[in-house]
């Protein structure tokens, strides 16, 4: 399992190669088995740079169906696939300027700007549909990509989930749409023309008012919750334009000069709303924040215009291979924000840069920085780096820093209900300092990090959900994985410990995880099919799990409940033939041993009982072509959807 890659340049001065306008540099890769077929793909912030999507199976990604599962170490999320979550192993959260706030759904949520766009002679499909123990229980992925003569390509990517969840009043329904343009014209200039929206609707209901079941698993759905009328709903909708023009060079050997613009709208709503407030433990469950006996609602609309200029130039080494970037540019955001019931409005301004210098494979440095212009961002900034060794057989040295200074977010600064003020703070601006190392030697499956963070005026939710800033939180943590390999069995295995001088007080985390597969993996019926068996466990320390309040749709500390370290199993198979994936797999058997016991990774919301969940996925290609660029891009800096740093970043986390 690989624990560490580089920390993503920020995608607009990513690894360049040139433009290319023609169609026959957007074909698909070769493949170097029949059933194994990677394809190149791009994206809209940096067109010169090839990147791969490998169809392959040897990983957990295809089988761990939920997103909180496909994290080095999982989240928490509220007991089933689309609920809001945070991560369990501490993540710094990549900041720059104003935010709103609302992180709880980060995980299944899409930027424009990730949309890839498959570089193939002809059209090609990919989907994947899970499907739980009920009809609403269900995932589904579907994306599209198709090249036209001229070089043009249009791309597109849906996703949907629908969970009703195994108790009262939790369901979750997600849409997520992007599709996007890309046009190039001419030999120098390049449009992308990005569209789509995210939409999150979740039930609330507070989380049970029961630790316990009792001594059977039926009549779940009758047990007793706190809300019976709350319901959330985040969404929002943006509209992209990117422009790439190469004024000079380009080409093997040869320095370019390159200037692009970015243009961005983006809509955000977020409403929680509940009626059903004639319960006095309703009342109770609300506090402070309970406003008005006609119904409670937090209401905030918000657009945003992003404009982005810079100039990029670099030298390639390779085709899709520099050999070094430089970059400078100046970034300007306006807000017009409604915060029911206020009206108000201000604007962000940051000058940017980077350097990134990788003359050999074992060679590879950047450094980037993003400087708020006075008055608008007076002392906030981003600076992140990193170094990264190659040491042949004996393996891979990583090491990095990453630091921002950044202002608390709006609902942590103020907040209405149903148009009443509950809080109105004045935070000091956070800082926060993560530096972190790792080796690894791929000859025998190890990996091992370590990462240290430091954060000056950490904002926390107390119990009651309210806002608070504490002094300082320092965080240290280690990351350590093998991954053994006897013939056909397969043992994989990561363990991560954290400390933290506020771990029993204020960052409630487990101290400790373990996360591991012992499985068959080989390939059957004359080797056409690649298959694999075994059971998938994870446990973690004893903790005191965070509650979820959803009217401000935060995490919030509690002080009734302990975890204790729960052995959760699921046996799985998984098996491909060609471009066709299924797997079935079932889930937390040790509830068929005590169906009176709850895991929770948030207070008063227990994970699913045990069930039974498969899933397929089946990329369809039409006629692809070997393409001309055969280079090795595993070595390149990833795209911003990879992990970051030594333990992976998911969405919100690490670095730049």
């Amino acid at each position: 399992m690989v624990l560490c890659c580089l920390c993503c340049l920020p995608d607009q001065v990513a690894a360049q190669r040139p433009s290319q306008a023609s169609a026959t540099t957007r074909q698909a890769s070769a493949t170097t088995r029949r059933d194994t077929l990677a394809l190149a793909y791009t994206l809209a912030l940096n067109p010169e740079k090839t990147l791969l999507d490998a169809d392959t199976l040897p990983n957990n990604t295809f089988r761990m169906y939920d997103p909180v599962r496909r994290q080095t170490i999982d989240w928490g999320h509220l007991g089933h696939v689309g609920t809001p979550a945070r991560p369990l192993l501490f993540e710094p959260s990549a900041r720059r300027g104003f935010d709103a706030g609302f992180h709880g759904f980060d995980l299944y949520r899409m930027k424009a700007t990730d949309l890839r766009f498959y570089q193939n002679a002809r059209s090609v499909s990919d989907v994947f549909f899970s499907q739980g123990g009920t009809q609403f229980d269900g995932l589904l992925s579907a994306k599209f990509a198709r090249t036209f003569s001229k070089g043009s390509t249009f791309a597109l990517d849906y996703r949907t989930i629908n969970n009703k969840g195994q108790f009262r009043r939790l369901r979750s329904k997600h849409n997520t749409l992007m599709m996007g343009v890309w046009v190039p014209l001419g030999n120098r200039y390049d449009v992308f023309i990005l569209a789509g929206n995210n939409i999150n609707r979740q039930q609330d209901n507070g989380g049970l008012q029961t630790d316990t079941i009792g001594e059977t698993l039926a009549g779940a759905i009758d047990l007793p919750v706190y809300l019976s009328g709350a319901l959330t709903r985040y969404s929002d909708q943006t509209v992209q334009l990117v422009q790439h023009l190469r004024f000079l060079g380009g080409g093997e050997g040869k320095r370019a000069l390159r200037a692009t613009h970015h243009f961005t709208w983006l809509q955000e709503r977020y409403k929680f709303y509940d009626d059903a407030l004639s319960d006095t433990i309703v009342q109770r469950y609300y506090g402070a924040f309970y406003t008005d006996d006609r119904g409670l609602r937090q209401y905030l609309s918000l657009n945003r215009y992003d404009n982005t200029f810079w100039l990029t130039t670099f030298k390639e080494k390779r085709q899709g291979r520099p050999s070094d970037v430089l970059s400078v540019g100046l970034t300007h955001t306006f807000f017009d924000i409604y915060q029911e019931p206020k009206d108000t409005s201000l604007s962000n301004l940051f000058a940017i840069g980077s350097l990134a210098v990788t003359p050999s494979e074992r060679f590879a440095f950047w450094v980037k920085g993003e400087l708020g212009v006075p008055p608008f961002n007076t002392g906030e900034y981003r600076l992140g780096g990193e170094l990264a060794l190659g040491l042949g057989k004996a393996g891979r040295l990583r090491g990095g820093l990453q630091s921002q200074r950044f202002p608390a977010a709006l609902t942590q600064q103020q907040l209405w209900v149903s148009q009443r003020p509950v809080w109105r703070n004045d935070f000091d601006k956070t800082l926060e300092n993560t530096l972190w190392a790792s080796y690894a030697l791929p000859l025998i499956g190890f990996e091992a990090g370590m990462r240290t963070h430091v954060v000056n005026n950490y904002v926390y939710y107390d119990q009651l959900a309210t806002p608070k800033q504490l002094g300082t939180v320092s965080v240290l943590q280690i990351l350590v994985s093998e991954n053994l390999r006897l013939g056909a069995l397969r043992f994989d295995n990561t363990i991560a410990l954290q400390q933290s001088n506020q771990l029993d007080d204020v960052l409630r985390l487990p101290s400790w995880f373990t996360k591991n597969s012992l499985y068959f993996a080989g390939r059957i019926f004359k080797k056409r099919l690649q298959f694999e068996s075994g059971i998938d466990f994870r446990m973690n320390a004893e903790f005191r799990p965070d509650a979820y309040f959803p009217l401000n749709g935060q995490f919030r500390l509690q002080d009734s409940l302990r975890q204790k370290p729960y052995p959760w199993v699921d046996v799985f198979a998984t098996i491909k033939v060609q471009s066709f994936r299924f797997f079935f797999r079932w889930e937390n058997l040790n509830a068929m041993l005590d169906q009176s016991a709850f895991f929770h990774q948030t207070a008063y919301n227990p994970n699913p009982f045990s069930g039974i969940r498969i899933g397929i996925g089946w990329r369809f290609l039409d006629e692809n072509k070997q393409t001309q660029n055969t280079g090795d891009n595993s070595n390149q800096t990833p795209s911003s959807s990879q992990p970051l740093g030594p333990f992976g970043a998911g969405r919100r986390g690490g670095g730049f």
